[in-house]
């Protein structure tokens, strides 16, 4: 009668068909290792020198190195010192086969970059289980930098797509503001006047949020650089706190500018305009109606830099919020709104300040209400006096 027949894998093991380089001057020992590696289904490369060793990983990387040390020509971990210099050689497993069992010798071995040990005389099945073992932690990690990789891809995807959706939500809001814009308010009812500013205000705050949110994906990105000049600060910030006039009128809020005559400050013009205005807006939204809003720059003292200020008399910001506020999609609820922001302004802000070496920060104004620093370094601006 004929024997059984012999067992079949139904799902092959991870490590079948493994390529495994065998470097082992001694015949005996070169043949063991072949015998009993071959029961596991490897491609094997035999070589007995260092140097054939070499050459061997120089045409063809393995999935594992199994090592005898003393070689003829060269010291073996010279071997394992070449594979990690091979482009991909860093996480190919070495497991080296030696007499030696001096703490010191494997010591300077893992720090040629050999994974395991197996001390002579060895026992087939394991030297099997090791190699086994071994190549499967290799074609995990090989899995999970795959995976990896395809995360990165598939949100970097995500990041475009984002910025193309945000770009032309920017534009088609930049669209429907100019439109209410040339509406102008000459003939308009008080009814429709105030509909008019609401659809504005808002379509002013959603344009807001879309470019901050672009801006902030293209930082991300590294894409974001400053271009920085000399300002004019005063007259700079005249322009800036004019366009927001307008909205602080309507809820009878007032701006008060203080700065020093001549003062220059180095920046990005277009950058640092966005972090006021987000700033004189936040204001405006929290200030209590028919109260002043100060804006005020000063010239830096010692290591102290350059300063911008903008201050309101609402209810301030709690204690535990002063670090978190600049995080993103943090939000601090106004009591006089129904709904608040979408916490990505400040988060803008205090990127732009990073970006120009400066920092931001908030603390407590007087007699109530909340301060907000900008400071660009001292090297960062010049004063004429």
């Amino acid at each position: 009668m004929e024997g059984p027949a012999p067992t079949q894998l139904l799902h092959p093991r991870m490590d079948h068909g493994a390529h495994v380089l065998v470097v082992e001057d001694n015949p005996v020992t070169l043949r063991f290792l072949q015998t009993a590696l071959e029961k596991n289904s490897y491609r094997l490369t035999l070589v007995t020198t260092a140097r054939d060793a070499m050459a061997a990983l120089d045409q063809e990387l393995p999935d594992l190195v199994i090592l005898d040390l003393h070689l003829p020509d060269i010291y073996g971990l010279e071997v394992c010192r070449h594979l990690r210099q091979c482009l991909g050689g860093d996480d190919i497993p070495v497991l080296v086969v030696t007499i030696e069992d001096g703490a010191e010798g494997h010591a300077e071995a893992v720090r040629a970059g050999v994974d395991d040990f197996l001390r002579k005389p060895i026992l087939p099945v394991e030297l099997r289980t090791r190699a086994r073992s071994l190549l499967r932690l290799r074609f995990l990690r090989r899995e999970l930098r795959s995976e990896r990789e395809s995360i990165l891809d598939m949100h970097a995807q995500k990041e475009n797509l984002l910025q193309y959706v945000t770009h032309d939500l920017k534009n088609l809001l930049g669209a429907a503001q100019a439109t209410l814009d040339l509406m102008g308010e000459d003939g308009a009812s008080s009814r429709n006047l105030r509909y008019q500013h609401r659809m504005g205000d808002s379509l002013r705050a959603m344009l807001t949020m879309v470019t901050d949110l672009l801006d902030i994906s293209i930082s991300d990105r590294a894409e974001l650089v400053a271009e920085v000049e000399l300002i004019d600060i005063g007259p700079w910030l005249e322009k800036v706190i004019h366009e927001f006039e307008p909205l602080a009128a309507r809820s009878n809020r007032r701006f008060h500018l203080e700065v020093p005559p001549k003062l220059q400050i180095e920046a990005d013009p277009h950058l640092l305009r966005r972090v006021v205005s987000n700033l004189l807006e936040n204001a405006i939204r929290f200030a209590p109606e028919g109260s002043r809003i100060s804006v005020s720059a000063c010239d830096g003292q010692g290591a102290t830099g350059p300063q911008i200020r903008v201050c309101d008399l609402g209810v301030g910001i709690p204690a535990e919020l002063k670090n978190d506020i600049f995080d993103r999609f943090v939000r601090l609820k106004n009591p006089q709104e129904s709904s608040s922001g979408r916490g990505l302004g400040l988060a803008f802000c205090r990127l732009v300040l990073t970006m120009h070496h400066g920092r931001i920060w908030v603390e407590d104004n007087a007699p109530c209400g909340s301060r907000f620093v900008l400071e660009l370094p001292v090297s960062g601006h010049k004063a004429n006096h």
